[in-house]
């Protein structure tokens, strides 16, 4: 096995076994809150906290992994992992846990650099290595959706909680497996602000459409369109399991066909289906456009790093576009939070994805036709 391949793979274990800790989350705290001593406005503090706070010290995060390592970063972000989780085994109240939840932000953030720099850090093998860690990654959420809502009739919230403990602990067996990469490697400088360039305009905008507003009104426009509580909750599960586990085979489906040499041809097919999704929920097709954007956004998510690293050789440059990368998708998560639950008190979604579909169809449609036109061009015979 390649070893960026084999980097990739322990890397994203470390990090999928750690996920646990955080996902177990989203489904005991909205329901459970009063066990750890919370409110519900609390709820959603601490649930956006970790977001947040990865906004905020990206640099200190690239600048930790830079000094630190691979290997030494990834120990010390299971560490912190492992904390935040203990903490919510006790009653502390909430602003223990907002700290549990700001540890668990930094251990997310020097984790998945270490998946993406692993991932990307031979040209050659990239498109597989993130086959690989898509595929990894989805396998500690997938097994909280699946086994959390059978297990939690036998077992109380702290006791799921001290199950995902025991698999954050198991992170650190992975984590020990990794290489450091040699100090030359290292230096990545970052500042507090990402680049804007088109392709990070369109890992922002898809984000917030189809990663964060999506998956929190998904419910709410199910009972608007005449879906009981329990069915409409039922089925957003179905689309947000649908959503993980298709990302899973995704990955393994470009693993076995890495050697592909038209990513950028399926970076453009993604973008579409996601334009068609955007538009059929502006129509409240909401199944219809669900399903398009989960493939969509599946693709986009394995290519564009891909495609943002294969424009630099130098590796220092392709950390900084991953850097990037990673610092808009997190904007957009910590912004489509908030945002939708202001569009459905508002009674405003549809009418925000048709603007968004309008705007985002303008946009990527002038810059298609600028790049065919720059193209011609290029290939005209010169006049003497």
């Amino acid at each position: 096995m390649h070893t960026a391949t084999k980097q990739t793979i322990l890397a994203s274990t470390t990090l999928t076994l750690a996920l646990v800790s955080d996902a177990v989350l989203y489904l005991l705290l909205p329901i459970y809150f009063s066990d750890f001593m919370l409110t519900i406005i609390w709820v959603g503090i601490l649930l956006s906290a970790n977001r947040f706070l990865r906004i905020l010290l990206n640099p200190l995060i690239v600048y930790s992994y830079a000094l630190l390592g691979g290997r030494r970063a990834a120990l010390l972000a299971v560490f912190f992992a492992t904390v935040g989780c203990a903490l919510f085994l006790f009653p502390l109240g909430p602003w223990v846990l907002l700290i549990a939840r700001m540890l668990w932000g930094f251990a997310y953030g020097l984790l998945r650099l270490s998946c993406l720099y692993s991932a990307t850090k031979d040209p050659a093998h990239s498109l597989k290595n993130m086959g690989w860690y898509a595929a990894v990654q989805e396998l500690g959420p997938l097994l909280v959706l699946l086994a959390v809502p059978l297990i939690n009739q036998h077992y109380s919230a702290q006791m799921i909680i001290a199950i995902s403990l025991v698999l954050c602990l198991l992170a650190f067996i992975p984590a020990l497996l990794l290489t450091d990469e040699r100090i030359e490697q290292r230096g990545t400088k970052q500042g507090w602000l990402p680049k804007v360039n088109y392709q990070h305009f369109l890992t922002f905008a898809f984000c917030l459409l189809f990663d964060a507003v999506w998956i929190v009104v998904l419910a709410p426009l199910l009972i608007s369109a005449g879906s009981s509580e329990q069915q409409a909750l039922a089925m957003a599960a179905m689309l947000v399991v649908a959503k993980r586990g298709f990302n899973l085979l995704l990955g393994l489906v470009v693993v076995k066909y890495s050697q592909m040499q038209d990513a950028s041809r399926w970076l453009n097919y993604s973008v579409l289906m996601m334009l068609l999704s955007a538009w059929l929920l502006a129509s409240s097709a909401l199944l219809s456009a669900s399903l398009f954007a989960i493939v969509g956004q599946g693709l986009f998510m394995i290519l564009m790093p891909k495609i943002l690293t294969d424009k630099h050789s130098d590796l220092n440059l392709r950390k900084a576009s991953l850097n990037d990368f990673t610092l808009w998708r997190d904007f957009a998560a910590a912004l489509g939070a908030l945002l939708a639950g202001v569009l459905l008190a508002a009674e405003l979604v549809t009418y925000f994805y048709l603007l968004a579909a309008i705007l985002l169809s303008a946009i990527v449609g002038t810059v298609s036709w600028r790049d065919k036109k720059s193209a011609v061009v290029a290939v005209l015979p010169q006049g003497k």
